[in-house]
């Protein structure tokens, strides 16, 4: 029973259960989520790998991805609604067994989390994404999957993504001051989101701990969260990271209008090589990121864009510098857009490598889709890419481009 009452205070000392009271129905159990599934077609630069051997890679490439969320609410008799998430990955999330890994490892529950909301704003405790994530509002795509936030789906070359340091986190786009595989992430954390008022609304978000490179169910793990022992000193990972998101909406006669900013930082509990699985840690130091964004809509057009900067925990001339921009037009069941996200990064203290070479890198991202809704909750999906890379090394400099089929089913 004492772990039952523990398990409430994270939400009673928000105020949410200031007195006695009982909800009218007890929790209701929802069943939703997506399915996405694609054929690519393109062609994969030729690469490097650090000890000079050169890799190839085939034209044709099928993809899925998809989630089930479970997710049950229920309200109070003094108005406050509660329930919890959790959402189940529909797609293989194991590395598989090897000569190096015995076991193989899994990942299959991709956030969990409770909630509570009611006319005093929303609170949030356990796995998932920081409010500056939540809030974005950027660069609009019609190419299910793809897009400039958060891609579901990449293409391009193994030793590409480790050599080009011009996109966030490695290669990954992003409009959000925390990005989803950057910062916290899916980490165990506590938000509380206000209520909107006169059109702005604040997010803010508390993590505790999380690291790029710590193992399933451990308390930096941050692409998940668990319910971990403890939490190490000296362990190589970031804490204490602080979120902030806000973003305000309205409209003007026929012009919506959507503004967004965000910030998020966190300090590095360094510790000796090795530990927390960090080779080495004298890279890394106190996190800082930020991002703004706007949209504008008017007679079916949206025009979108944003920029920021993610130093992506890491000390020196490493931040990356990431520009954005994108126009999407929507008319009867058709979305099409077409858009570009930049990255820049001077690529100065990383630990080298032949084809990691310090100088600066470039990321160009160039995309064109559409979709088109066939009934409610299933959609058809093209387009095309290009992933455009600069730098010092063949690695660094390796293009992608490709086209792009599919199906996207929400439920």
């Amino acid at each position: 029973m004492r772990r039952v009452l523990l398990g409430t205070t994270a939400l009673a000392a928000c105020g949410l259960l200031t007195a006695p009271v009982q909800a009218a129905d007890p929790i209701k159990l929802e069943v939703r989520g997506y399915f996405q599934a694609m054929i690519i077609i393109g062609q994969i630069g030729r690469d490097v790998s650090p000890t000079g051997v050169g890799q190839s890679y085939r034209p044709e490439n099928f993809k899925y991805e998809g989630e089930i969320w479970f997710t049950g609410t229920t309200k109070l008799d003094n108005g406050t609604s509660m329930g919890i998430r959790v959402e189940l990955e529909a797609w293989s999330q194991s590395t598989g067994v090897s000569a190096t890994n015995p076991t193989g490892t899994s990942q299959q529950v991709d956030e969990g989390y409770l909630f509570a909301f009611g006319d005093w704003g929303r609170v949030e405790f356990g796995s998932t994404d920081a409010a500056s994530f939540k809030m974005v509002y950027s660069s609009p795509s019609a190419l299910v999957g793809w897009g400039f936030n958060d891609h579901n789906f990449w293409l391009w070359g193994n030793n590409f993504q480790a050599s080009n340091g011009a996109g966030r986190g490695f290669t990954i786009l992003g409009t959000g001051a925390s990005q989803n595989v950057g910062f916290s992430a899916d980490a165990n954390k506590l938000t509380y989101f206000t209520p909107r008022m006169a059109g702005l609304q604040v997010g803010v978000s508390y993590t505790p701990a999380f690291s790029a490179t710590g193992s399933t169910a451990t308390c930096q793990f941050r692409f998940g969260g668990g319910n971990f022992n403890n939490c190490p000193r000296n362990n190589n990972l970031w804490h204490n990271g602080i979120d902030i998101g806000a973003n305000y909406l309205n409209k003007f006669g026929d012009v919506s209008v959507a503004l967004y900013g965000g910030y998020a930082t966190a300090g590095f509990d360094r510790g000796p090589a090795g530990a927390g699985n960090a080779p080495a840690p004298s890279i890394f130091g106190r996190y800082k990121t930020w991002a703004a964004g706007a949209q504008l809509g008017f007679a079916g057009f949206t025009l979108g864009g944003g920029l920021g900067r993610d130093n992506m925990g890491m000390k020196g001339a490493n931040a990356v510098r990431w520009y954005t921009a994108s126009l999407m037009y929507e008319t009867g069941p058709w979305q099409l857009s077409a858009g570009w996200w930049g990255g820049r990064n001077d690529d100065r203290t990383l630990t080298p490598s032949s084809q990691n070479v310090s100088g600066k890198d470039k990321l160009d991202y160039l995309e064109v889709g559409a979709n088109y809704a066939l009934s409610q909750g299933i959609k058809l999906t093209g387009g095309a890419f290009y992933y455009m890379g600069s730098g010092q090394s063949k690695s660094e400099r390796a293009d992608t481009w490709g086209v792009v089929f599919g199906t996207a089913l929400t439920f």
